[in-house]
């Protein structure tokens, strides 16, 4: 059999590979205005690169076992383990001074550099002491802070010769009786990260930093959860042997207004899959401060705090930490938005004991969605979530709403909770979830990130097109056989491409024929000329993910083919004329019917292919 058999013996008149070129023809025109105050900033845009970042680390060894690695200083005996921690568990370390003049506590070698945020979490157990944290480099150089175990502030305390800059520190009451202690000093390598007892009055001195006093040999600290990031996040990551450190696909920014995107897979396991160009029509972010939760969001029951680098790769994601009471656990926003499909979305990630995520618009549907973050699965409502790498995901619930006032709401509720009003439960004070980036938009959809920063404004992202002129590519009428592959879709009718001349009057175009969340994953093939609109494939079948659809076309001569199955035919059917242009990834209007998802690949031949042709090219 000969290749042409099955391959075209021709070359397309046109054709692009975005997913492995990653550019635009020049031929072809991408527009999308980016101009504030009516559309969002270049920096508001965002898309998954191929691009990592640093998501989370901790450099402490033995984050939770202050016996093997770390070494003690002065201290009566070894550090008793099994104690209660802040998440109610059993990882507890209890420290206890002995009667000698000196220093007591615990400490541990590591090399770093930057700006270090130390974190440890601890109470007080026998008698009154208060804890100091200490980092110290190969210059003897040291930044100190005592924390009050009793509730009071920190202390800071610098060495006579610190070279460290930036120097903070702040404490937090957390579970159990914890407090969450936390110094940040920016500084040089070779450090070592001290942890102290101290009395009321004492505080770090000397050459090390050492905090010396004579002790009673009774009193004593607890202490939980000890990390040492140079990213300026103060979440927990646990480590045994090995030190905690992953990377992540970058949620990224646009560099200049009207960028193209070239967006790729951010569950590919670090692979870098690339997904193609990404086409999306115009939508608005109606929650205001979505970079931290600021302003007049409100919390119910919880804290919040900036603690985790978010999706972005910035230190954006907020600790969504319950309350110890028995009412509900919520994070919520008011926003105007109107009646119709409404998509509430944010990005999620466990932290302490395990807990569901519930979105909830609160005020004129009542609607929710929960989410298992554990397994990363929906558990109920109508919604998807989707894993964006480093345990973190995207949960989305979508709705209809008659009310112009709307609420997002995100709820804590327990690993077995079934819905939001499994919100009312007793919490340890410390477990909760990482949230980062929420978005609210009037569509059924979520699209990407559209950050309103925090302002307390808006923002919009406008519509995106990508076309070219049949003029400058030679196609100038008569047969023609179009193939693309797409991957995704969203909306209603989400077009793969059009052959238009600028009217609907005139046009052939191919769409999804429902949104992806129902049943049918099938493709439409439309044709108008002259006004008439007529169907000339309905519900092209293909499998689910990309999409490989093929058109060949001439006058009573239709052939329509989708993932290498059977082609179809059409007989009836007439060319439209006078074609100018193909639209890709959109209709004939820029304003809407845009696809909201991948363009991989797409060619345009000047004949009308055969059958074997178009399933060899449509096939995996």
């Amino acid at each position: 059999m000969a290749y042409s058999d099955n391959f075209p013996a021709t070359r397309p008149v046109f054709q692009a590979d975005f997913a492995n070129g990653g550019r635009i023809d020049p031929r072809a025109t991408f527009t999308r205005s980016d101009t504030p105050p009516t559309y969002a900033a270049p920096s508001a845009v965002h898309y998954w690169s191929n691009e990592k970042h640093l998501s989370s680390d901790n450099l402490l060894l033995q984050s939770s076992d202050f016996d093997t690695t770390w070494a003690a200083e002065g201290l009566l005996s070894t550090p008793s383990g099994g104690q209660t921690d802040p998440s109610g568990s059993t990882n507890g370390w209890t420290l206890t001074e002995s009667s000698i003049t000196g220093s007591h506590g615990v400490n541990q070698s590591i090399n770093a550099s930057g700006t270090l945020t130390y974190t440890v979490y601890a109470k007080q157990n026998a008698g009154t002491r208060y804890l100091t944290l200490v980092l110290l480099n190969n210059s003897y150089d040291w930044e100190g802070a005592t924390f009050d175990l009793a509730g009071g502030s920190p202390t800071i305390v610098s060495g006579s010769s610190s070279g460290f800059t930036s120097v903070s520190a702040t404490q937090a009451a957390s579970g159990n009786g914890y407090y969450k202690c936390v110094l940040t000093a920016t500084g040089s390598a070779a450090i070592g990260a001290y942890i102290y007892l101290a009395s009321s009055t004492s505080a770090p001195s000397g050459t090390w930093g050492g905090v010396v006093y004579t002790g009673d040999s009774t009193s004593s600290i607890d202490i939980a959860f000890a990390s040492l990031s140079t990213t300026g996040a103060t979440d927990y990551n646990a480590t045994t042997t090995q030190i905690h450190r992953e990377y992540a696909p970058t949620l990224k920014s646009v560099a200049t207004a009207g960028q193209p995107r070239f967006e790729y897979d951010p569950a590919s396991d670090g692979q870098s899959v690339a997904k193609g160009i990404l086409i999306e029509g115009q939508s608005t972010n109606l929650l205001v401060n979505s970079a931290d939760f600021g302003g007049s969001w409100q919390i119910i029951n919880s804290t919040k705090e900036i603690a985790a680098i978010g999706p972005d790769g910035t230190l954006s994601a907020v600790a969504f930490r319950e309350g110890t009471n028995s009412l509900e656990k919520r994070l919520l926003k008011y926003y105007g938005a109107g009646g119709g499909n409404v998509t509430i979305s944010v990005y999620a990630k466990l932290m302490g004991n395990t807990r569901r995520l519930v979105i909830r618009e609160a005020n004129a549907s009542a609607q929710s969605a929960v989410f298992d973050i554990a397994t990363g699965t929906k558990v109920s409502g109508n919604g998807s979530i989707e894993s964006v790498g480093n345990g973190w995901y995207r949960c989305q619930l979508n709705f209809s709403s008659t009310g112009t006032t709307q609420a997002a709401g995100f709820y804590l509720i327990p690993a077995d909770g079934g819905d939001y009003t499994a919100s009312a439960y007793a919490g340890d004070g410390y477990s909760g979830l990482l949230l980062a980036l929420p978005q609210a938009e009037d569509q059924s959809h979520a699209s990407t990130y559209i950050d309103t920063g925090t302002s307390g404004s808006t923002a919009t992202r406008a519509s995106e097109s990508l076309s070219v002129a049949t003029a400058d590519i030679g196609y100038t009428g008569g047969p023609f056989t179009i193939v693309s592959e797409t991957e995704g879709g969203y909306g209603a009718f989400p077009r793969a491409f059009t052959l238009t001349d600028g009217t609907p009057d005139n046009r052939i175009e191919v769409h999804k024929s429902l949104d992806p969340s129902t049943s049918s994953t099938g493709w439409y093939a439309y044709a108008s000329v002259g006004g008439a609109t007529y169907v000339i494939a309905a519900d092209i079948p293909s499998s689910a993910g990309a999409s490989k659809v093929a058109i060949s076309y001439d006058t009573n001569d239709v052939g329509y083919c989708a993932g290498g199955n059977t082609v179809g035919t059409d007989t009836s059917a007439y060319l439209p004329s006078s074609i100018n242009a193909l639209h890709i990834g959109s209709t004939w209007s820029t304003s809407y019917n845009q696809l909201n998802g991948h363009i991989k690949r797409i060619a345009l031949y000047g004949e009308a292919l055969s059958d074997q042709n178009l399933q060899s090219l449509t096939a995996s």
